[in-house]
């Protein structure tokens, strides 16, 4: 394998500093001429296996490996064994491969250390062994990434041992991704002081052990809860000072408060809370998912609890309206981009143009609306039925930009867009899409239907009658 690496070209006697250059002027240098912290670099961008099978490259190259790998990443699958004792057998393989890639980077500085394999219980010993290497080996980067079985309890999960960190290897670390574990840190933890980023998925922990977790992780910007059963409220607030990014997806919290300033994006994902962040954030992006919620009562808690918002995605899966929308004196005085996915049911279709545009009156300074529908087939064309209330009329003066999936010519589709047609005199764009986006990740595509191209081309001709000329209509 051959670098070529671009020379200057001497002007007297075509050399440079009395090294012959080919007519091209790019002379082949050997790979192994390298400078070895420039080889380090390279050998460290391959995967593990890749790497080990430079060792037969030749004598230069044997050990070159071992020396030039700051990350180790080991991942297994027993997956594929029903049967308890072959499943243990394969745990019990997979650890000695480790131990004996470990053997080769005894006393090597490690910068990541990532571990991905189902969890058995043969494996507890060695996870902590690891652990301890790890903490030798200087690691800043530590992922624990265990998979329970297909049934499990609490008490088959591995608990993360604090007693093996001693105060060194605490403030050195800078990322962790624990999964399937319990965690339990002692009353006098002080946390991680220098912790960036902090993963947790299926951790059996509570409130309060999540609390001396983060205490004193006055550096974390990121943190992520998954299925971490808090069943209680959950609060965030200084010192965590620094925290930009966090989720909190299907953890049970019956309430949560977010007291940090420099929150910026926010997800949530469980059933209907009040949630509450603090106004003076600079939150940008929110994506808030409820299980369950009436639009009236969602709206409400987002603009009681998070109006400092820019740009809003609101995904009700299981949604109700209520007959009358009550009136709000609060607004989002910052929201700029709003995504709404909404699952219709028949019965609420005619109500839908009613809580949306109610929404739009609360974000005056509303640039950029995306409605993506779902739902029943039978809306198709749907002109039967109680007629659609009268919509405030209400100017949209800063909507530039309007995309709709899910378009399926229902009579509350049509008299929607012409609302917003008839009052947004800025309008730039207006895309209006036949398939179904919504549910688009878990069907593996999105969603048509024979009559798709029957509604694209009414609605086409029929919304080119009703644009200003400026406006750009695109109809799929």
């Amino acid at each position: 394998m051959a670098i070529h690496m671009q020379q200057k070209r001497s002007t007297a006697s075509g050399r440079c500093h009395g090294k012959p250059i080919s007519e091209k002027g790019r002379p082949s240098v050997k790979l192994e001429d390298l400078p070895e912290d420039v080889l380090c670099i390279i050998v460290s961008k391959l995967p593990l296996k890749e790497v080990s099978r430079t060792s037969v490259l030749s004598s230069s190259w044997r050990y070159i490996w071992s020396i030039c790998r700051p990350k180790l990443s080991f991942s297994g699958f027993c997956g594929f064994y029903d049967d308890p004792h072959e499943r243990e057998q394969y745990s019990q393989k997979f650890a000695e491969k480790v131990n004996a890639v470990l053997r080769k980077y005894d006393g090597k500085l490690i910068e990541e250390f990532d571990v991905k394999i189902e969890f058995d219980a043969v494996l507890s010993d060695h996870l902590n062994n690891w652990l301890t290497f790890a903490m030798l080996s200087r690691t800043k980067n530590l992922a624990f990434d265990l998979e329970p079985a297909t049934s499990y309890s609490w008490g088959d999960c591995h608990t993360f041992p604090f007693h093996l960190l001693d105060r060194e290897s605490i403030s050195r670390l800078q990322r962790i991704q624990l999964s399937f574990l319990s965690f339990k840190p002692p009353p006098d933890f002080r946390g991680f002081p220098n912790l960036r980023k902090l993963d947790l998925n299926l951790v059996h922990l509570n409130r309060e052990d999540l609390e001396v977790m983060l205490h004193g992780c006055h550096n974390l910007e990121w943190l992520s809860l998954v299925r971490c059963y808090l069943n209680g409220k959950l609060e965030l607030c200084n010192p965590l000072s620094r925290l930009a990014h966090l989720a909190v997806i299907q953890c049970g919290a019956t309430m949560v408060e977010i007291h940090v300033p420099k929150l910026a994006n926010f997800k949530y994902h469980g059933d209907f809370v009040s949630i509450a962040i603090n106004p003076a954030s600079k939150l940008e992006n929110a994506y808030i998912w409820f299980f369950k919620a009436t639009f009236e009562d969602a709206l409400s808690a987002l603009l009681n609890g998070i109006p400092s918002i820019q740009n809003l995605t609101l995904h009700i899966y299981w949604l109700r309206i209520e007959a009358q929308m009550p009136s709000n004196t609060c607004i989002f005085p910052h929201l700029r981009h709003l995504q709404l996915l909404m699952n219709i049911q028949l019965e609420y279709a005619n109500k839908v143009p009613n809580v949306v545009s109610s929404l739009m009156r609360a974000a005056p300074f509303l640039q950029k609306l995306e409605v993506h529908f779902g739902g029943n087939d039978k809306i198709w064309f749907a002109d039967q039925g109680p007629g659609m209330p009268q919509l405030t009329r209400c100017e949209y003066s800063c909507l530039k930009n309007v995309h709709i999936t899910g378009y399926k010519g229902a009579r509350c589709q049509i008299e929607f867009l012409l609302h917003i047609v008839e009052n947004a005199p800025t309008l730039e764009a207006l895309t209006v899409d036949t398939t179904q986006v919504l549910y688009e990740d878990y069907y593996g595509a999105r969603i048509g239907s024979k009559f798709s191209e029957c509604v694209a081309v009414v609605s086409r001709d029929f919304l080119r009658r009703k644009l200003p000329t400026k406006v750009k209509l695109h109809v799929m």
